[in-house]
C-alpha cells in the first residue's frame, strides 16, 4: 500500500500561472447550462456594496424561514455535469484538455491545507483514464458524517438553529452584496431590495481553469462568487476580475483571532488554486448583525497570517509555503504512484487523523465498477473520449 507522511515536503513548488478554459452554471431552477457566453450573461453576478450600506444594521439571518436551499446530497461536487462542460470545451475546441490530474477545486483544498488541518479525514477515489486521473471526494462517507452530525445535535436545538443560521448567512452575505448586472445597468429598486430578495443556494456559476504545481498539471474547477469589477472581453484574462465572498464572526478575542486565521488559511487556499485575486470578508456579530465589511488581497495573505501576533498555544503558526511544499510532493505522489494507462483499477486515497500518513489503496471490485460507471465517469464521456483516441 503506497503511503505519503504528512511531513513530507517538495522541493520545486513552481507554480503554473492559473488560467481559466471555460465556464458553466447551474440555474436556480436546478438545471446545468453549459453555454459559456449564456453563463457569463445570465449566471455572474457582480459586487456592490456601499461603505455606507454597513451603518444599516443588516440582519444577515433574516429570511432564513423562506432560504430556498439544495438538498444536501445535489449540493455536492457534481461530477457528471463536469465531464459534460470538459466534453462539450473539447468539441468546441477540438483538443482534448491536456491535464495530469482532472477534479474540483473543493477536493484540491482539503489535500492542499491538509497539515494544519490534521484533525480531519480524507476520504476520497482517484481513477485513471485515457491518461489523466480523476479525482472525487468520498460523498457518501461525508454524508453519513453529516448525518450523524445532526442526529447528536437534535438533543442540542439551539446549537443546531446555530449553526443553521451561520451557514446562511454567508448566502445571505452574497444576496445583498452582488447584482445580477453592472450596476449602470440595474434600477434602484433591484438595488435597494436586495436585502428582501429571496436567498438560494441552488445558482452556481463554475470556472474551469488550468494550472498546476512543479510538473504536474491540473484542470479544476471551482465555484465563483461575482466580479469585482467588470466583466473583461477580447480575450482578456478574467480571473483577475473575480471575487470570493465569505463571513465571519467579528475577531474581538485570541480565541476567535485563532478561528479566524485558520478560516482565512483556507480561504487563501479555494482563491489561490484557482486564481482569485480578492476576498471580501463580512463580520457579524453574535446576533448575525454585519458589523464591518474587509477586503483581503490574495496574495498578501500568507504575510498576513505569517505576521499574525496572537497567542498560539499548542496551534503552529501557519505557513502557506510550506502547505505549497507538501501539496508539490503529495500530487507528485499521486501521479508517479498510479498508472495512467491502467484502466481497470479504481483507488482510495484516505487520511485518518492521528495516522500522520496519505495512504493509496485499490478499491474492491464492486466501487470499481460504480466509480467506473456513473460515479465519476459518465458513459456519454467514456464514449467521446473513446471517439477521439480513436482518430
Amino acid at each position: 500500500m503506497p503511503t505519503i507522511q504528512t511531513s513530507s515536503r517538495s522541493a520545486n513548488t513552481a507554480l503554473k500561472q492559473p488560467k481559466e478554459l471555460f465556464s458553466y452554471s447551474r440555474t436556480v431552477g436546478g438545471t446545468w447550462n453549459f453555454d459559456e457566453e449564456v453563463s457569463k450573461e445570465e449566471a455572474i453576478s457582480y459586487f456592490y456594496f456601499p461603505d455606507s450600506d454597513v451603518n444599516k444594521k443588516i440582519n444577515l439571518s433574516d429570511g432564513l424561514q423562506n432560504f430556498q436551499k439544495i438538498p444536501d446530497m445535489l449540493n455536492v461536487a457534481d461530477f457528471p455535469s463536469y465531464l459534460r462542460s470538459i466534453q462539450n470545451h473539447e468539441q468546441e475546441t477540438g483538443k482534448k484538455i491536456k491535464a495530469d490530474i482532472i477534479t474540483f477545486r473543493g477536493i484540491m483544498t482539503k489535500l492542499l491545507t491538509l497539515p494544519y488541518n490534521l484533525n480531519s479525514p480524507i476520504d476520497m477515489y482517484a481513477i485513471a483514464y485515457d491518461g489523466q486521473i480523476f479525482l472525487k471526494n468520498n460523498d457518501e462517507l461525508d454524508q453519513s458524517r453529516r448525518d450523524k452530525e445532526q442526529e447528536e445535535l437534535s438533543s442540542n436545538p439551539q446549537k443546531k438553529e446555530h449553526l443553521e443560521r451561520c451557514e446562511y448567512v454567508g448566502y445571505k452575505f452574497e444576496t445583498i452584496t452582488t447584482l445580477p448586472k453592472p450596476w449602470a445597468q440595474c434600477s434602484r429598486p433591484m438595488i435597494e431590495k436586495r436585502p428582501k430578495k429571496v436567498v438560494n443556494n441552488y445558482e452556481q456559476y463554475i470556472s474551469v481553469v488550468r494550472s498546476g504545481i512543479g510538473k504536474v498539471k491540473t484542470v479544476l474547477a471551482g465555484e465563483v462568487d461575482c466580479i469585482w469589477d467588470f466583466l473583461p472581453e477580447g480575450g482578456e484574462n478574467i480571473l483577475p476580475h473575480y471575487a470570493e465572498l465569505k463571513t465571519s464572526r467579528v475577531v474581538d478575542t485570541p480565541h476567535h483571532a485563532m478561528q479566524f486565521e485558520k478560516k482565512l488559511f483556507r480561504t487563501w487556499a479555494q482563491c489561490f488554486l484557482i486564481g482569485i485575486k480578492r476576498v471580501v470578508y463580512g463580520f457579524r456579530d453574535d446576533q448575525y448583525i454585519l458589523k464591518d465589511v474587509e477586503v483581503y488581497d490574495t496574495e498578501e495573505i500568507p504575510l498576513l497570517i505569517k505576521d499574525n501576533e496572537i497567542p498560539r498555544s499548542n496551534n503552529p503558526r501557519i505557513l502557506c509555503i510550506e502547505a505549497l511544499k507538501w501539496y508539490g510532493a503529495l500530487l507528485e505522489w499521486l501521479v508517479q504512484s498510479i498508472d495512467r494507462n491502467n484502466e481497470q483499477v479504481a483507488y482510495k486515497i484516505r487520511y485518518v487523523p492521528g495516522q500522520n500518513q496519505v495512504q493509496l489503496s485499490e478499491c474492491s471490485k464492486e466501487e470499481n465498477e460504480k466509480l467506473r460507471n456513473g460515479a465519476i465517469l459518465s458513459e456519454e464521456f467514456k464514449q467521446w473520449r473513446d471517439s477521439i483516441r480513436q482518430t
